[in-house]
C-alpha cells in the first residue's frame, strides 16, 4: 500500500507539472512539495545523492538558461528516485527533448517557417523520463 501511495504522489505531480509547463510555462512549487512527500514515504539516506542531479540546472538557471521550477522538479524527483535511477530518468528525458527540438527544427525548415521559439517547456519530458525510471526500480 505505501508503494501505491508513493507512486500516486510521484506520478500525479509530475503529470501536473508537465501540463502546467505546457500551458503557462510555470511549474508550481506545490508539485515539488508533493514529490518530496512521495520521497519521505520510502525514504533512504542514499536517495539524498539524487539531489545532485539538479546542480547543473541550478547553475544554468542562474545564467538565465532554464527556470527554477525545472531545477526544483529535478531535485525533488532525484530525491525520490536516488542518483542512478534519477540519472537514467534524466538521460531519457533529455534524449526525448533533443529528439523533439531536432524534429521541430527540421519541420520548420521544411515548411520554411520562422525561427524556433527561444525555449521549450522541459517539464513534460522530465515527467516522462522520471516516470519511466520510477517504474523501472
Amino acid at each position: 500500500m505505501p508503494q501505491l501511495i508513493s507512486g500516486l504522489l510521484f506520478v500525479g505531480p509530475l503529470v501536473f507539472a508537465g501540463v502546467s509547463d505546457l500551458r503557462s510555462r510555470t511549474i508550481p512549487y506545490s508539485t515539488c512539495i508533493l514529490l518530496a512527500l512521495a520521497g519521505l514515504i520510502s525514504f533512504s539516506p542514499a536517495n539524498l545523492f539524487g539531489l545532485l542531479l539538479a546542480v547543473p540546472f541550478f547553475f544554468a538557471a542562474g545564467r538565465g538558461r532554464g527556470g527554477a521550477g525545472d531545477t526544483m522538479l529535478i531535485a525533488t524527483a532525484g530525491f525520490v528516485l536516488g542518483l542512478l535511477p534519477g540519472l537514467a530518468g534524466m538521460t531519457l528525458a533529455l534524449f526525448l527533448f533533443l529528439l523533439f527540438a531536432l524534429g521541430d527544427k527540421l519541420i520548420r525548415r521544411i515548411r520554411k517557417q520562422g525561427a524556433a521559439p527561444e525555449s521549450y517547456p522541459l517539464a513534460p519530458f522530465l515527467a516522462v523520463g522520471f516516470t519511466a525510471a520510477y517504474f523501472m526500480i
